[in-house]
């Protein structure tokens, strides 16, 4: 769960001050429509994707729309963001009508996904996507949300980083070197920010 000052919104991105960070977390039709004016308190639960060069910040209503997300990304070809396309055009039970039944698919148009791709996913998705709804139904969750300490501390070293100046790739590319060299440490956002600048001083 991140919660924070709402600073800005777009048509699929929020910016929040979290303690005076800023962080850009991409959103779903859901949250976007339950957005406040900016200058209030917003609250989203969280998925922090890691990729080799990229940190994205991914934001949901609930934990059906968290998982769901998580299980579009199960299937092979479906990307973080494309898993946030489907989402910021489509419910979590449009999502389910779309994987049980193709007719579904013609009332619901998501750009960059045809009906082949939708055949696949629901192929790929089909026996768990009613597991996950039943889940839900009963009161189960099926994980836990929000960000974890580790992942809250690269980030938060990241914005450091950037407020001294570094670019962002430049800033990934340094707290990735410095989390392999330290791997299996549990690293606090301060041991991340000093031992980045230390590498940095031996470059």
């Amino acid at each position: 769960m991140l919660k924070g000052n709402l600073v800005s919104k777009t048509a699929n991105e929020i910016v929040l001050d979290v303690n005076g960070v800023g962080y850009s977390v991409f959103v779903t039709r859901k949250v976007r429509e339950s957005l406040p004016e900016t200058g209030n308190t917003v609250s989203v639960i969280t998925y922090l994707d890691v990729k080799e060069n990229s940190l994205m910040l991914f934001g949901f209503a609930d934990e059906k729309e968290r998982e769901i997300f998580k299980m579009l990304m199960s299937v092979s070809g479906i990307s973080a963001k494309t898993a946030h396309i489907i989402l910021t055009h489509a419910s979590f039970e449009e999502i389910v009508g779309l994987i049980s039944s193709k007719s579904a698919f013609a009332s619901i148009k998501i750009p960059g996904i045809g009906p082949k791709k939708i055949e696949m996913i629901s192929l790929a998705l089909k026996d768990k996507i009613f597991k996950i709804s039943s889940d839900f139904e009963e009161g189960v969750k099926p994980g836990t949300g929000g960000i974890q300490d580790n992942d809250m501390s690269r980030l938060e070293a990241l914005n450091a980083l950037m407020n001294l100046g570094y670019q962002r790739s430049d800033a990934e590319r340094i707290i990735r070197e410095v989390l392999k060299e330290n791997q299996g440490e549990k690293l606090s956002t301060e041991d991340i920010i000093k031992k980045s600048l230390n590498h940095i001083s031996r470059i």
